[in-house]
């Protein structure tokens, strides 16, 4: 039991030293992570649909 209460006391003197970030750094982050997601899936989407063009002409 006293592992466990000196692993939390430790991780609690480590969260304090987090730099955390502000709201404004916080919704740019947000924005760049939905912007990637979209154009990362409409990448993948893309090829997704080139390789089944080809698959279909070939197997048809």
């Amino acid at each position: 039991m006293d592992k466990i209460k000196a692993f939390l006391l430790d991780v609690r003197k480590e969260m304090k030293k987090v730099s955390w970030p502000d709201q404004d750094e916080l919704v740019d982050y947000t924005i760049v992570v939905v912007i990637f997601t979209i154009l990362l899936s409409g990448f993948i989407f893309a090829v997704d649909q080139v390789y089944s063009t080809i698959l279909e002409a070939i197997y048809q």
